[in-house]
């Protein structure tokens, strides 16, 4: 499950990567190479002067100029991209945090959008909402996000292994609000240079042999929607607004696939649909969990939450969330409004989020409304045994949205995935969940009501949940592998939580014998 306040669902949603002007033009950009210098390392850009040769002649001049020179990288959005290249951003420029990603060179660019897909490592370039208004600003792809494709300038990719290594350092490097870097000076950019592929090789770079860029199959943004979304891998069939585009974005922390309605004002709306596989958790831990992230989020940022409550729609519980937020585009700060529904599928949470101006909130939503009125899946998942009743999984309800959540759904796995498949597994597992299931909704419920009751079991189980993971690199395939392995684990187990407390017990004992025994007489 994600929780995504709505200026970051817009960034995300919406692709909308920055503000700037753009460039002036003197070199050649041909078999060319810049490579930036920065805190962080080296990055070594091949740039395709076939695809985009405006844009890649910008670069280089800019760069050769040294009007990269200082400039930090000023958005950091890790699994997503880098953005630099504004002005605006250097030490002796007299502008603001606030300001940063609105500046450039004066003058804007015309597009020149090609069938590069924005795979990890490609360089490509910023803009607003105008096609043609890139300028300064470039971005470099951490992680493939392919809702780019089409719709951004790519103009170049990294060229040496130790490019790749700079950009996860600068990806990984801490942010505050905005994805502005928490230590600036961390990730600025050095110097710029411009070189030919044999003074690269002259200088010790190590270039990369690669393969050409990765393409799309056909140029230009994909189509519009005319109909019904059926998607088997995401168990998703929906039915989006005609005329909106669909993507598919996928990636760490994008919609697994979203829809986008034509652009009529500073912001297009957008439709996002995010599908995460959680089980053994209950509706109301997720409520429970987003409710506590998006009051942290409201209590230091422009954005509030209007309403919340839980429907039925389609025999199916569901909570809504309206909010408000205010989003920075090329014509000022903008109110945006975002109504997201959740809703528990099986063992996917099916998490629906709209994004749009608030001017256009009103209509847009009913069209968000028939969406997810049209929300199904492709195959309905059979019904669990009806061992949990009540409250459910103790261990899953401590665990859910914090850092233990991936264990315990990797544990999960190994039981469905190998446990169950052995004799020995399968009868552990009947009798482990006869005697679980006796007094673990009870206690899960009462985590529920006690955040922090819920906080000392998520504390007590964590030595748990961290032996018990050691069996994913163990074979428990066999009936004589689940034994040993098992017997194994639960000895560790009992010994971790009984042998240590009891040889404590006993040290302590022994001691309070000895201070408070009368001392023996000596004979005569």
């Amino acid at each position: 499950m994600r929780n995504i306040p709505a200026a970051a669902a817009a960034v995300l949603a919406l692709a909308v990567l920055g503000v700037g002007a753009a460039p002036h033009s003197h070199a050649q950009a041909g078999d060319t190479l810049v490579v930036l210098y920065t805190e962080q390392g080296i990055l070594v850009i091949e740039l395709f002067a076939g695809d985009a040769p405006n844009h890649a002649e910008n670069f280089a001049s800019l760069a050769e100029d040294g009007f990269y020179t200082g400039t930090l990288f000023h958005r950091i959005i890790p699994g997503f991209m880098i953005q630099g290249g504004d002005p605006n951003t250097r030490s002796d420029s007299g502008a603001s945090p606030a300001e940063w990603g609105t500046g450039g060179t004066g003058s804007n660019l015309a597009a020149e959008f090609n069938d590069i897909m924005h795979n990890r490592g490609i360089v490509s370039m910023a803009r607003s909402t105008s096609p043609d208004s890139a300028s300064s600003q470039f971005f470099i792809v951490h992680q493939d996000s392919n809702f780019l494709d089409g719709q951004y300038t790519a103009f170049g990719r990294l060229a040496t292994q130790a490019s790749y290594d700079t950009l996860d350092k600068i990806a990984a490097m801490p942010t505050v609000e905005s994805d502005r870097p928490a230590e600036p000076d961390r990730v600025r950019i050095i110097a710029a240079e411009v070189m030919t592929p044999e003074q690269a090789r002259s200088s010790d770079l190590l270039l990369l042999a690669q393969n050409p860029p990765a393409r799309m199959q056909s140029a230009g943004p994909p189509e519009a929607s005319n109909g019904n979304y059926q998607n088997e891998e995401l168990n998703l069939s929906v039915t989006f607004p005609e005329g909106w585009v669909v993507q598919s974005p996928g990636g760490a922390g994008m919609p697994d696939v979203a829809a986008v309605a034509p652009l009529t004002g500073a912001l297009p709306s957008s439709i996002a649909v995010y599908v995460d596989a959680l089980e053994g958790v209950s509706l109301d831990d997720v409520i429970t969990s987003k409710v506590e992230d998006l009051q942290s989020i409201e209590a230091e940022t422009d954005f509030e939450v209007i309403s919340q409550e839980t429907i039925t729609l389609n025999g199916r519980d569901m909570f809504v969330l309206d909010a408000q937020d205010l989003f920075e585009t090329s014509d000022g700060l903008t109110q945006i409004k975002y109504r997201e529904v959740t809703a528990i599928v099986g063992d996917n949470i099916y998490s629906f989020l709209y994004v749009g101006e608030a001017a256009n909130f009103d209509v847009d939503i009913a069209l968000f409304d028939e969406t997810l009125a049209s929300f199904d899946v492709l195959e309905e998942p059979e019904p669990e045994p009806p061992a949990p009743s009540g409250g459910g999984c103790l261990i899953a309800t401590a665990a859910f949205g914090s850092e233990l959540a991936p264990q315990v759904q990797q544990l999960r796995e190994l039981r469905d995935g190998s446990l169950s498949n052995t004799d020995a597994g399968r009868a552990f597992l009947d009798w482990f969940h006869g005697v679980y299931y006796s007094f673990s909704p009870a206690v899960a419920d009462y985590q529920r009501e006690n955040p922090a009751f819920r906080d000392t079991v998520r504390l007590a189980v964590t030595p748990m949940i961290a032996i018990l993971s050691l069996l994913n690199h163990a074979d428990v395939e066999t009936d004589a592998g689940a034994l040993a392995y098992g017997s194994a684990a639960i000895s560790l187990i009992l010994l971790t939580y009984l042998g240590a407390p009891a040889a404590a017990l006993y040290l302590l004992a022994r001691g309070v014998r000895r201070r408070v025994a009368p001392p023996v007489p000596a004979r005569a």
